[in-house]
């Protein structure tokens, strides 16, 4: 019990910076969030077919591909507010365009749209953790990864149980006619007050950098360390690519599953999430990196072969409990990891690193979810069954976790030689 008042006692204790930043990104992945939730089960109803939607999906992450890593060199000894305002105009409005598009049937458009709301997602995401690196203090540093984190569980919580309870009460409350559409409409407009926040931060002027030649710039890298901390990632995110943004389809496919179904099991999923990101300092503190990493991902990847075993007997009435159970299990305990993997390469990386390594991360991984998209369209325009992307994911995550694990022993080599 003295263990957790500690750990409260340090989440209270997080600069104030870091918690406005905080919160102006719960109210975006709001958005985000609602979009995950639902987006796809709203194209589908217009229309579109898997194929279809994992060519729009795919769109997301061209953007982020494209301008991650060059924006990392840019904002090297640059202030980082201007950018989190930015991106809260960009990704509100862009969604609510994307929702007029989509029930316009203007396909060009609805790509241009996913490909612009990702890139005000970029400015927030590859430049959160440098901001919090800077104006975090070593005591509370976990704990202010870990809330980072923390925001898409308790975007998607909330999110989830709002989205249940609009479809629950609205027809008796005479408005029926409310949908995906609405939803995603009013959560956007909610998403505009994400730049409140932003613009209360007091930002700490960042030392400048030492080089403005962007030749020089690329050489005053680590880069083999840069590679060895990005490898691991690179293998989860196509595994994660191949399934995360199409885990809605598979229940609505597999189970005939609706969106207020699905938000709620998703809303389940992200509570625990959100719980078990939480305690994440608390357990790397008591199991260190290796064991941390090893217990969640290596039960994370049996649950999801236990979800992807139920598309074999989704007749039997107990398969749709099964796949919504192991859901429920296998995202928290594969999220759990995610503050500690962090922790981990940005302290690997070393301080001249980490804004860069923070873009390629977010580069990469859109990359991987760009190809892992297309890879999936292709799959299922040939007809091959979920569970055995599923399983191809499983293979991924395995592969990253063991390297990941390699990671750790050559980190806690170097701390060994330096002390």
């Amino acid at each position: 019990m003295s263990e957790l008042k500690q750990l409260a006692k340090r989440y209270l204790s997080v600069p104030k910076s870091i918690k406005l930043l905080i919160l102006g990104a719960f109210l975006l992945q709001l958005l985000n969030a609602t979009a995950m939730l639902i987006m796809n089960i709203f194209l589908s109803k217009l229309g579109y077919n898997d194929s279809n939607i994992a060519d729009f999906v795919s769109y997301r992450f061209i953007s982020i591909l494209l301008f991650s890593i060059p924006f990392g060199l840019i904002i090297k000894g640059k202030r980082l507010k201007p950018f989190f305002i930015t991106g809260a105009l960009i990704v509100p409005i862009s969604g609510i365009a994307l929702l007029f598009a989509a029930n316009a049937h203007l396909d060009i458009m609805i790509k241009v749209l996913f490909f612009i709301s990702s890139l005000g997602f970029m400015l927030m995401h590859v430049t959160a953790l440098p901001f919090i690196l800077r104006h975090g203090n070593e005591e509370t540093l976990s704990e202010s990864i870990a809330l980072n984190f923390a925001v898409w569980s308790l975007a998607t919580i909330v999110a989830g149980f709002l989205i249940k309870l609009i479809f629950t009460f609205a027809p008796s409350l005479g408005y029926s006619q409310i949908g995906e559409f609405e939803i995603i409409l009013g959560i956007s407009l909610i998403g505009t007050l994400s730049i409140i926040p932003f613009s209360l931060i007091k930002e700490i002027a960042p030392k400048p950098a030492e080089h403005n030649n962007v030749f020089q710039h690329l050489k005053s890298y680590d880069w083999t360390k840069i590679f060895r901390g990005l490898a691991p990632m690179f293998l989860i995110s196509i595994g994660a690519g191949l399934t995360i943004p199409f885990m809605n389809l598979y229940f609505h496919s597999v189970f005939k599953m609706d969106s207020d179904t699905f938000a709620l099991m998703g809303s389940i999923a992200a509570i625990i999430v959100f719980i078990g990101g939480m305690i994440t300092p608390l357990l790397r503190r008591k199991l260190g990196y290796g064991l941390s990493i090893a217990i969640t991902q290596f039960s994370a990847i049996l649950m999801l072969l236990a979800l992807a075993s139920t598309q074999l007997y989704s007749h039997l009435g107990f398969a749709i409990w099964l796949a919504g159970g192991t859901f429920v299990l296998r995202q928290p305990l594969m999220n759990m990891a995610s503050p500690i993997t962090s922790e981990l390469v940005m302290k690997y990386v070393g301080e001249q690193n980490r804004e860069l390594i923070s873009a390629i991360e977010s580069g990469l991984w859109n990359a991987s979810w760009f190809v892992s998209a297309k890879i999936f369209q292709y799959l299922r325009g040939l007809e091959m069954p979920y569970y055995k992307i599923f399983i191809i994911t499983a293979i991924l995550y395995s592969f990253g976790t063991i390297t990941y694990l390699l990671l750790v022993k050559r980190y806690n080599q170097e701390v060994k030689q330096s002390s």
